[in-house]
């Protein structure tokens, strides 16, 4: 079967959704009548890539897959709408986008998703975007029909196979599956508002993630790249943080006192405080449990601007604990700024990192549109897996552990430091993560997800993890 027959049986279970789920307002309608919309920016700027993509391809193949530009547009969709995201996990289940169909079609394109409820494949998810990109549209096959039904078998058996199956011992390995084969009916059986249909159920136009340029951006923007200069907009309170490392009565009571403590059992903690004419002030090492405690601000006698702690045994890469502890702090303490943070490099040798604010207002609206309740595991004392911004930062934290990261610092992080790097730089959160080189001095870690050349692969472009430091 070939690929723009399947495209067009896909079309035709759209088509019947429209056709029976008549509720749509006319302003949806009006909506899709327009010619003027502008394209939508994930695609614009997917498509204006596809030359060089194509050079990548091995032998003779002209097969492109939309994964990208499809997962960009859902992921940031739920992420910006967190109510929608809940209702669907809580109806549905939890889109797997490492399991996908190949592209169908020549004009519109199609790609299908797996939905994961409860361990099994319980819908399918359908995207398709027009010729022009500028309108794209998602159904949730969700029935007893022998199509949908097959779909779903279809992915059960790959997510259910050995390399899929052992993802909790390793990084999952994205697999694009072979074409779902579909069996012509004269209908479809059953009826349709078992299919699932973001439209019907969420409202209508705005309400599902069905849309085009006004839901998903246009095409002279991007919606989730930071058009500032990290660096420069890091700069300031670098410099800061650098300062406050380099000084004489921070070495002794700080740094010197928890390089000594990064083997101990226990962890354990400093806070400092500036004085009025410059000066700082740095408490002494409290003790701590294993793997968390609390900072001795009590101890301070001047105004509380940062802090240290060493990782017992453990890399001194920043913890989710140790990031929203800081950010919520800031409730009670406006002139926090730094957290120093020591462990063990996988050398044995002792690292300094740190997270370092350079604005609390928007570290504030991090917190607000990513709250601690929702995104952090306080049993592993970790971003949530399972949160909208645990899947960015575990798909990050993949691509650098499994090798398919572009590392141009010189420097070796540790994975999650990298991860951290890239949501609290994709999400604007005015919070930077740096690591002391070799001369001890915090460089700004930067990280993006980006089309790279995976190194020791022979030239094969694939998405990963590019990664700079700061001068």
């Amino acid at each position: 079967m070939n690929k723009k027959f399947i495209l067009r049986l896909l079309l035709f279970l759209t088509v019947t959704l429209f056709f029976f789920n008549s509720c749509r307002t006319d302003e949806a309608t009006q909506e899709e009548k327009r010619t003027e919309r502008e394209k939508i920016e994930a695609f614009s700027r997917f498509e204006n890539n596809l030359a060089s993509q194509k050079k990548s391809q091995k032998g003779s193949s002209e097969y492109i897959s939309y994964h990208e530009p499809f997962k960009e547009i859902i992921q940031t969709f739920m992420n910006n709408n967190p109510a929608f995201t809940q209702k669907f996990q809580n109806e549905v289940g939890e889109i797997y986008f490492n399991l996908r169909s190949i592209t169908y079609g020549e004009t519109t394109k199609g790609i299908a998703y797996p939905i994961i409820k409860d361990g099994s494949v319980n819908a399918v998810l359908v995207g398709l975007v027009n010729p022009k990109r500028d309108w794209v549209n998602f159904i949730v096959l969700k029935n007893n029909s022998p199509e949908v039904q097959h779909i779903i078998s279809n992915f059960q058996n790959f997510y259910n196979s050995p390399s899929i199956a052992s993802r909790g011992k390793q990084p999952e390995q994205t697999e694009e599956i072979l074409p779902v084969i579909i069996n012509v009916y004269g209908d479809i059986t059953g009826p349709v508002n078992n299919y699932y249909q973001p439209y019907v159920d969420y409202g209508s136009y705005g309400g599902g993630m069905s849309g085009g340029s006004e839901t998903y951006g246009g095409g002279n923007g991007s919606q989730t790249q930071n058009p500032d200069n990290p660096c420069k907009k890091a700069e300031s309170s670098m410099n800061s943080a650098n300062t406050i490392l380099q000084n004489s009565e921070v070495k002794q009571k700080m740094d010197v006192a928890l390089k000594g403590k990064t083997q101990a059992s226990n962890e354990w903690a400093v806070a400092i405080g500036q004085k009025p004419n410059g000066d700082y002030e740095v408490t002494q090492p409290v003790e701590q449990n294993a793997t968390n405690g609390t900072i001795p601000t009590s101890q301070l006698a001047n105004q509380y601007i940062g802090d240290g702690h060493s990782h017992s045994g453990n890399r001194g890469n920043p913890s989710g604990g140790d990031l929203y502890n800081m950010i919520t702090a800031l409730a009670d303490s406006p002139a926090l700024k730094y957290r120093f943070v020591y462990g063990n490099s996988d050398e044995g040798t002792a690292e300094i990192y740190a997270l370092v604010i350079s604005n609390a207002s928007l570290a504030q609206q991090f917190l607000n549109q990513y709250p601690k309740n929702e995104n952090y595991d306080p049993q592993n004392h970790s971003i949530n897996r399972i949160s909208p911004l645990g899947i960015e930062f575990y798909k990050a934290n993949a691509y650098y552990q499994s090798g398919s990261a572009d590392n141009s610092s010189g420097e070796n992080y540790d994975s999650r430091a990298v991860a951290m790097a890239y949501i609290l730089d994709k999400y604007n959160a005015g919070i930077s993560v740096a690591k002391a080189d070799a001369n001890g001095n915090l460089k700004k870690i930067n990280a993006e997800i980006a089309q790279i050349t995976i190194p020791y692969s022979g030239g094969n472009v694939k998405e990963g993890v590019k990664i700079s430091k700061c001068p």
